[in-house]
């Protein structure tokens, strides 16, 4: 049987659910039984990819119906103080909760200068600081982020550490504020310091607010997408928030 037939008996096997839940419906033919339980045998990677497109399609159905509850009445962040990078009064804005040492981060930076660039004018991000404890250089990855914001290159700081990712160590962050040539001493002072810290715990109590415990989590005019997603779900989203604005 050719994969176009197999695909198809393989799609009314996931459909026949709801069906029999409407109306019942007779038993199939032994030998079409028989047809089916040869197909997962003989391509059971057929039956894996059946069940993961549907898995995928049922999860963007979740979340586009997420987003439509979040249109009227979209999650609200408080951006003041934070990095920015883009035209104040753009028309999109996408904030990202992220941590300099989760691999998910670093993956999803190509999506988001996609998205500055294809956008470039309409949009800024602003970045929020989300460490995870399970990475053990994070915390101090975004003291030392901010310490170079304080400098004016929190952003240039900010590639640097994606770049290292898992790599990074405690002698890292000194390494890259001399490649920046940035004041180190002043460096070292602003990441120890108490509105270092401060910026880091009132970005934490923002995530837990908005219920965001993994990364990279995202809100993009009010509507959270969460996980480093093609640059697809960041468009349709995109879409729903031009509808809504006209």
């Amino acid at each position: 049987m050719h994969r176009p037939a197999i695909a198809v008996v393989l799609a009314g096997l996931l459909v026949a659910p709801g069906a029999i839940a409407a109306e019942p419906a007779a038993a199939p033919p032994a030998d079409l039984e028989k047809q089916v339980l040869e197909i997962i045998q003989r391509h059971p990677e057929v039956v894996y990819n059946a069940l993961r497109a549907y898995q995928s399609q049922a999860v963007r159905a979740q979340r586009r119906a997420e987003w439509q509850r979040q249109l009227e009445n979209p999650v609200k962040v408080d951006l003041q103080g934070a990095p920015t990078l883009g035209p104040a009064d753009a028309a999109l804005t996408l904030v990202e909760f992220s941590d300099f040492q989760c691999p998910y981060c670093s993956r999803a930076q190509s999506t988001v200068k996609t998205l500055l660039e294809k956008y470039k004018g309409r949009i800024r991000l602003v970045y929020l600081h989300l460490p995870l404890p399970v990475h053990p250089q994070a915390k101090a990855a975004a003291l030392a982020a901010f310490a170079a914001g304080e400098q004016g290159q929190f952003f240039a700081y900010h590639d640097r550490l994606f770049a290292l990712g898992e790599q990074l160590v405690p002698g890292s962050f000194e390494q890259i504020a001399r490649e920046l040539n940035l004041d180190v001493a002043r460096f070292n002072r602003d990441r120890e310091s108490p509105q270092a810290l401060a910026r880091l715990e009132s970005d934490l109590a923002q995530a837990r607010r908005l219920e965001l415990d993994a990364t990279p989590s995202f809100v993009l005019n009010g509507l959270v997408l969460k996980g480093a997603l093609p640059i697809e779900e960041f468009e349709e989203a995109i879409k729903l928030v031009q509808s809504k604005s006209g």
